[in-house]
């Protein structure tokens, strides 16, 4: 290649061009935009939501109805897609259930209590799953003692409903006739006795009693774990070293006591003959009546009626105070094929803040939610204020919630007591001579 100079003439030349070619391009017009596209996305308007029509099965009776219907009412305004049939089924309501499920017909969402049996039936949905993302539930918002009268080991199968504790009713003018100070929340056994014997007198249709007694476990086993006892061991596999240890052949014999020796508790004859311990209670015929709170309502209507409740007493031996609950769970059935979305949102709604007020502001029932009961300043009502107080106390799982089979030995034991009662035998002779039973039956899982 060789080099080569331009020469001016050339040069010029170049230039010329060059210049003339930016003069016409600065002349020119100038190019078009490119057209601006704008996307446009259209969101179809979402398709209404099916139709659904629910079943939900309770124990309580046509009574409730009112209430319950005020329930559902706030929820028909949120899921007006949603049609809630309310069964109402006072009569053996655990039989109807458990055939329903049987016959692939169980309701979509009911109540139920006896949570170990109904888990080993597989009828039972655990509702530990559906408690996270955007249709959880803070399960917080319970008091967790009750809350906790819905587990079954790691499973997590009903939102209560309502609950009540074990408490003390007592009668204030009975206690006024017999110059006897009313109880505080530091008496004891001891002192319950001395109160009772004070207002015991007379005979047949002209007898009052100072307290009554009963032969089912259930009301007597938070005298037991007061007392240190139990009936059977935290796993529910062994009675034996259990019913009959010396902690629980002492609370029990000093309960049956109440009745056989210190004659202040009426037999299950006079209680019948009487109208019941509610009845006596409101009539002046019982002075000390160890319940739940499900009376309440009547007793206030109960014209001239005077009375109080307490928590109950302490076990003087060891300064404890346990006491059980009465708890009732809505539960989402494990067939339901509406589960994952209806039946879960109405699971939700019945055992929720809003249902929970409704019911308490009828007298119906106790709030499990701290919440509500705050709102309705429920604790400032002496009356109520007992319920609410005892809950704490309630710091042992019931003999029930231990094993599926409880039942069986419940019967069992029922029987024991009622021997001892009948002083047929002694509570200890009549408490070694079922354990072993009871051991073969808790063996049956």
């Amino acid at each position: 290649m060789f080099d080569r100079k331009l020469t001016r003439r050339e040069a010029l030349r170049a230039f010329g061009l060059s210049a003339a070619g930016v003069a016409l391009a600065a002349c020119a017009a100038p190019m078009p935009a490119a057209p601006q596209v704008i996307e446009k996305v259209v969101t179809p308007t979402p398709a209404p939501p099916q139709e659904v029509t629910l079943r939900a099965a309770s124990w309580d009776t046509a009574s409730a109805q009112p209430i319950e219907d005020k329930v559902l009412a706030g929820f028909k305004e949120k899921f007006p897609h949603i049609t809630v049939k309310l069964e109402f089924n006072p009569d053996a309501y655990d039989d109807k259930l458990l055939t329903s499920m049987a016959a692939g017909n169980a309701p979509d969402v009911f109540m139920w209590w006896n949570f170990p049996m109904l888990v080993a039936r597989g009828g039972i949905e655990d509702l530990t799953p559906y408690l996270e993302g955007p249709s959880g539930l803070d399960i917080s918002i319970y008091y967790k003692e009750v809350l906790d009268y819905n587990r079954v080991g790691p499973g997590l199968y009903g939102l209560p409903k309502d609950f009540t504790p074990r408490a003390i009713y007592y009668n204030k003018a009975l206690f006024d006739a017999a110059g006897i100070a009313y109880p505080t929340n530091d008496w004891t056994w001891d002192d319950l006795l001395v109160m009772a014997k004070a207002m015991t007198k007379g005979e047949g249709a002209e007898a009052q009693y100072g307290f009554s007694t009963y032969t089912d476990t259930y009301p007597i086993q938070y005298y037991v774990w007061s007392h240190d006892g139990d009936m059977i061991s935290p796993d529910g596999k062994q009675a034996s070293g259990y019913c009959d240890s010396q902690a629980t052949i002492e609370a029990i014999t000093w309960y049956v006591d109440l009745a056989i020796k210190e004659k202040v508790s009426p037999s299950p004859t006079a209680v019948q003959s009487l109208g019941g311990e509610s009845q006596m209670f409101m009539t002046g015929k019982l002075a000390i009546f160890d319940t739940g709170r499900w009376p309440l309502t009547d007793f206030r209507k109960a014209e001239g009626l005077q009375f109080a409740t307490i928590l109950p007493p302490l076990d003087p031996k060891t300064k404890k105070r346990v006491t059980v609950l009465h708890e009732a769970g809505w539960c989402l059935s494990a067939a339901s094929k509406y589960k994952f979305n209806e039946a879960w949102e109405l699971t939700k709604w019945m055992g929720g803040p809003e249902a929970n007020k409704i019911r308490a502001e009828a007298g119906w029932a106790l709030p499990a939610i701290p919440s509500v009961v705050k709102e309705l300043n429920m604790e400032s009502d002496p009356l109520e204020k007992p319920w609410f107080e005892a809950v704490p106390f309630a710091t042992v799982k019931p003999w029930f919630m231990r094993t599926p089979v409880w039942w069986p030995a419940d019967r069992e034991f029922r029987t024991a007591f009622e021997a001892a009662f009948l002083e047929k035998a002694t509570v200890e002779e009549a408490l070694k001579e079922v354990a072993p039973r009871v051991d073969q039956i808790l063996s049956t899982l």
